[in-house]
C-alpha cells in the first residue's frame, strides 16, 4: 500500500488535464493511500461482510482485493463481454446473504457490433470462480454510450438496475421500452406485484444515464445520480412510477404536460456538466460529521462531493476533493468508515481514504 500527500498527488491530474479544474485540491485532513493499482477503469466496488473488496473492470474483468495487502485475486467464470468505448462489464452488487450463498448481481454488455445490448445476471460466487449464471433480464438496450447498469439491493431484498437511454433520448418516455428507466426484481427475477406497471420491471422513468443508485439507511429511499446532455446533471430520489422528464425535461426545471414528473432534487450545474457517477450514504466512524449524507464521485471534474440532505430535500453541498486523482468513477465506504474511490484515468486504481 503506498501513501500519497494529497499535493503532490496532484500531478496525476495531468493524465487527464484537460478535464480537470486547473487548481487540484483536497481537504487536508484526508490522507489516500493506493491499495491497488493496474487496473483497467474499474467501475463498481463492493465491499463484503469480511472487508474484501469485489471490483468490476470495464473490459470484462472481476476482481477480489484484499483490503489488507491489496492482493488482487482475479476472478474466474465470467461470461463473453462486449466492452467497446463506455460499455462493458459495469454494476455489481452483492446479495444481502453474500457471506453464506455467494450470490452477486452484474450488469454488462452483450450482443455483437450489429446488435449490442445489455444483461443483468446473477451468479453464485464459490471460491475464486463464478458459476450458476441465471439471467433476470436479457436484451437490454445498449449502446456504446449511456448504458446505465447500476446494481443495488434494498433492505427488503428487491434488487434495483438503472439503464440509460442507449442514446436513444426519445426512449425514455416509452412504457414499452426498456431504455431510460430504472427497474424493480426479485432477487430471482420476477417482478413483483406491486410493482406500477403491471408484469413489468419498471420501477421509473425518463432517465437518460443513471449512473448511480443506493439507498437512505434512514428510511429506505432510493437515490440515484443522472448524466445531464450538456448542463444539469442531476440528484434525483427515485419514487415508484415517477417520470424524470428525459428528454423533455432536465435538472430543477419544471416540465408541464408530463404525468408523474419528478424534478430532481439538485443540479450540477447549469453551465456544463461534472459528469456525476457512483454515489453512497455514509454510515461510519471515521467521519462521524458525516453521518447520513451522500457522498458521490464525479468524472469530468473528479471530484468527491458531500451532500447535506433532510428527509426528501437536500439544504446543502460541498467539495472534498476537486481534481487531484483525475477522474473518478466509483465510491463505497469500509466497515470501518473509511472510504474507497477508483479513478477512471487508464492504469486505474483503488485508492483509501482516511482521516490524518
Amino acid at each position: 500500500m503506498t501513501r500519497s500527500n494529497l499535493p503532490q498527488a496532484a500531478a496525476l491530474a495531468l493524465l487527464c488535464s484537460l478535464l480537470l479544474s486547473p487548481a487540484a485540491w483536497a481537504r487536508p485532513e484526508f490522507r489516500v493511500e493506493t491499495l491497488a493499482d493496474g487496473l483497467d477503469h474499474p467501475w463498481s466496488i463492493a465491499v463484503a461482510p469480511d472487508g474484501a473488496l469485489y471490483v468490476t473492470e470495464r473490459p470484462g474483468r472481476l476482481n477480489r482485493i484484499d483490503p489488507g495487502s491489496g492482493e488482487l485475486t482475479r476472478l474466474s467464470g465470467l461470461p463473453e463481454v462486449r466492452a467497446r468505448a463506455e460499455a462493458g462489464l459495469m454494476g455489481l452488487a452483492l446479495d444481502p446473504d453474500f457471506a453464506a450463498s455467494g450470490a452477486l448481481y452484474l450488469c454488462y454488455s452483450t450482443g455483437s457490433l450489429l446488435g449490442p445490448g445489455n444483461r443483468l445476471s446473477r451468479f453464485a460466487l464459490q471460491g475464486d470462480a463464478l458459476g450458476g449464471e441465471q439471467v433476470l433480464l436479457d436484451d437490454l438496450p445498449g449502446a456504446m454510450w449511456h448504458n446505465g447498469c447500476r446494481v443495488a439491493v434494498a433492505a427488503d431484498g428487491h434488487l434495483f438496475a438503472s439503464m440509460g437511454d442507449a442514446t436513444e433520448a426519445q426512449a425514455a418516455q416509452d412504457p414499452r421500452s426498456m431504455a431510460g428507466k430504472i427497474f424493480r426484481l426479485r432477487t430471482d427475477g420476477t417482478v413483483p406485484a406491486d410493482n406500477p406497471f403491471t408484469g413489468s420491471p419498471i420501477w421509473s422513468l425518463g432517465h437518460r444515464n443513471p449512473q448511480g443508485l443506493a439507498f437512505n439507511p434512514a428510511d429506505g429511499a432510493l437515490w440515484s445520480t443522472e448524466h445531464g446532455p450538456d448542463t444539469q446533471d442531476e440528484l434525483n430520489l427515485i419514487e415508484k412510477g415517477g417520470n424524470y422528464g428525459w428528454p423533455r425535461c432536465k435538472g430543477v426545471d419544471a416540465c408541464p404536460g408530463i404525468a408523474g414528473y419528478r424534478a430532481a432534487k439538485a443540479e450540477f450545474t447549469r453551465g456544463g456538466t461534472i459528469a456525476i457517477s457512483d454515489l453512497v450514504f455514509y454510515r461510519g466512524d471515521a467521519f462521524p460529521e458525516w453521518q447520513g449524507d451522500i457522498l458521490f464521485v464525479t468524472l469530468k471534474t473528479g471530484r468527491l462531493y458531500r451532500v447535506d440532505i433532510e428527509g426528501e430535500e437536500v439544504r446543502s453541498h460541498e467539495i472534498l476533493i476537486d481534481g487531484s486523482f483525475g477522474r473518478l468513477r466509483a465510491i463505497a465506504v469500509a466497515p470501518d468508515g473509511s472510504l474507497y474511490l477508483s479513478t477512471d484515468n487508464g492504469a486505474d486504481k483503488i485508492l483509501h481514504l482516511t482521516r490524518q
